[in-house]
């Protein structure tokens, strides 16, 4: 018999907020749109609920109900890394699994096959036991509800917590049946119009003409009904599970020297690369994995300029890196793992038109440097929403090199505002002669020249802020950018003009 099991993780953008900061586990806490006062709030947890806030209401509003409120901005990126780690966990019990998308409005829901496992597990209960134990382990909540339709465990898996299993078709119709209209994900607006007729619950709903419900509430509300009454057959679409790309070995003697570490690389990556050559792909990022005989184990990854199966160049690179690796034990056993891309066969030939020999020539030598000094040696300054300078950008590795721009080639040159990591203290200056302010010492002279103040006031949602920046111009011809904070009743370096 086909069992089907829902796994619901709910609030899971709310989830990886808590997982980001675990100190707020004890305070109202809500996953906001963007970090602006004005923003709507998307998720809240109980400790906020029982204050009085909703999903809905602005970041001001709420923080009126509540100063001891904690948000947060989740995008779309981190729920996706989410949504893998997730999967990547549920594939050690089940082989196929299928992600809820768009139309259901409930990123952390998953349908799981349950058929058979029972002869893996003592049981489905202990099956789905486990589920629970490894999701707790990673700091998830979830409500996991084995039954035998699509619908009817995704129902049952609203109103409880926990594991449950449900013994019989009848077990589930019944209990499906009686989950209210607001805890599924049907939009307010049509919640409201069914409320308004008198419809609080799934029996109720299934009481309704279909063809009625397609013409007043549309198609996502039919097809709905049409999943709770078995009309609707919606078959399991599992994702497939990506086969590692990985080889090993054990070293016939411990070893520390990164000559002879290089030449069993070797055995492994010439192994590996035809592997992925017959896949029709190219190496994206090598992971190199030393198991030492102190019990530890060292990770390094490396990533070429540009998807591959250049075996030199992954090798030359795998040299440098084992040539600044301190191993304090010696290495027993040996792993590589590749991540790779799909790419056309006219690609992988040797015939392919080559890029340009100058960007070719910088991109390897971006790529050695990641080698020698590590993924954050090469970065690039990524723009964010944020209200002091220092909270408007982050560094995040830079993935490809990007073609040179023409207007660099004529001399031309751009002001730079350096921005330092930390604003740096300076003497005080007196309001009577500010002219005469030595503030970077005598090397570089008084200050001649100031332009300003640019007021920046706000982060009451927070951290109350009120500076004046100003830019100043040394008798030596240093630019520097410098405020005034009016809490603190200090000035302060935030950067330079170069």
């Amino acid at each position: 018999m086909f069992r089907l099991a829902c796994v619901d993780l709910p609030a899971f953008p709310l989830q990886i907020l808590a997982k980001r900061h675990p100190d707020w586990k004890n305070f109202p806490m809500a996953v906001v749109a963007e970090e602006r006062p004005q923003a709507f709030i998307l998720w809240v947890n109980e400790n906020a609920q029982r204050l009085g806030i909703r999903p809905g209401h602005r970041y001001a509003s709420a923080l009126a109900l509540s100063r001891d409120l904690r948000a947060g901005a989740v995008n779309e990126t981190e729920i996706r890394k989410g949504i893998e780690g997730v999967t990547s966990l549920l594939w050690r019990f089940t082989p196929e699994i299928e992600h809820a998308e768009g139309k259901w409005n409930a990123p952390g829901l998953f349908w799981l096959n349950a058929t058979g496992l029972e002869r893996l597990f003592s049981s489905l209960d202990a099956w789905a036991s486990a589920i629970d134990k490894e999701l707790k382990s990673e700091r998830f909540a979830a409500s996991i509800v084995v039954g035998f339709t699509r619908f009817g465990s995704y129902a049952v898996a609203r109103v409880v917590r926990g594991v449950t299993v449900l013994r019989d078709r009848e077990e589930e119709e019944i209990k499906a049946r009686g989950v209210p209209l607001s805890r599924l994900d049907i939009p307010p607006d049509v919640q409201v119009a069914l409320l308004k007729l008198g419809i609080r619950t799934v029996a109720n709903l299934l009481r309704l003409p279909a063809k009625g419900l397609s013409k007043r509430f549309g198609t996502e509300i039919f097809d709905l009904h049409r999943l709770a009454t078995g009309d609707l057959f919606a078959p399991l679409k599992p994702e497939i599970a990506k086969e590692p790309l990985l080889r090993s070995m054990e070293l016939p003697s411990p070893e520390t020297a990164s000559e002879r570490l290089v030449f069993f690389v070797k055995q492994l990556v010439d192994d590996l690369l035809k592997e992925i050559y017959q896949k029709s792909q190219a190496l994206t990022r090598l992971h190199l994995i030393l198991e030492l005989d102190d019990r530890t184990k060292r990770k390094e990854s490396l990533r070429p300029d540009e998807p591959t199966l250049n075996s030199p160049l992954l090798l030359r690179l795998v040299r440098l890196r084992l040539e600044t690796l301190h191993l304090d034990s010696s290495a027993i056993f040996l792993t590589i793992e590749a991540e790779a891309v799909r790419r056309a066969q006219e690609q992988l030939s040797l015939v392919v038109e080559k890029p340009k020999r100058e960007h070719r020539i910088r991109s390897l030598a971006f790529a050695r440097l990641r080698a020698t000094l590590g993924e954050a040696a090469v970065v690039r300054a990524e723009l964010l929403d944020g209200h002091l300078p220092s909270a408007r950008f982050q560094w995040t590795p830079l993935e490809t090199l990007p073609e040179g721009d023409a207007s660099f080639k004529d001399g031309a040159r751009s002001l730079v505002r350096r921005i330092y990591e930390k604003p740096m203290a300076l003497p005080h200056c007196s309001r009577h002669e500010p002219d005469e302010w030595m503030l970077r010492g005598l090397e570089f002279g008084p200050a001649s020249d100031f332009l300003g103040p640019y007021i920046l006031s706000g982060g009451w949602w927070r951290r109350t802020v009120q500076r004046e920046y100003y830019f100043v111009k040394m008798q030596r011809g240093d630019v520097f950018w410098i405020f005034y904070d009016r809490f603190r009743r200090r000035w302060f370096l935030e950067g330079s003009v170069e």
